[in-house]
């Protein structure tokens, strides 16, 4: 415990190789109430990664635009998993949940477009689960400081 009863690791006490110090994972119900909790983090990790305000906003709708993609199919009782991760272009977020069956979202939607315009890349996979009709879709995605030209 430090001087102030608090236990656990802080950042001048953990490895730096653990890698861990530049992630930062969220998980909760696939549900569309909670994707305003994945935005308020989302606006924590990009500010802390020094985004300007413009990127702030653009990071905010394709996370919460991915996770609307993904809360819809979801299997009932699934959960969110969101993961956020620094790379040198910017942030690399990885958000998954299970679904009934095998799923990927269109390339063709509306929403699909708002998620190539506002990140440097994006990319949906679904991993199916032996033995079960479902799988876990994930999209991926790489918020980048400067992606958008507002």
């Amino acid at each position: 415990m430090d001087a102030h009863g608090r236990g656990g690791l802080t950042p001048q006490t953990r490895s730096q190789s653990d890698g861990l110090s530049d992630r930062v994972e969220l998980r909760l119900p696939a549900e569309a109430e909670q994707i305003p909790l994945v935005r308020t983090l989302t606006h924590g990790v990009v500010s802390r990664a020094d985004f300007g305000l413009d990127a702030i906003s653009d990071a905010k709708m394709a996370v919460d635009e991915a996770c609307s993609q993904l809360v819809q199919p979801a299997e009932l009782g699934a959960v969110l998993c969101c993961v956020f991760h620094e790379i040198p272009e910017g942030i690399a977020v990885s958000i998954s949940t299970r679904t009934n069956r095998p799923y990927l979202p269109s390339e063709t939607t509306f929403g699909w477009h708002v998620l190539t315009t506002l990140t440097h890349s994006v990319r949906a996979r679904c991993e199916p689960i032996p033995g079960e009709t479902g799988g876990t879709t994930t999209i991926d995605l790489v918020l980048a400081p400067g992606t958008s030209d507002g």
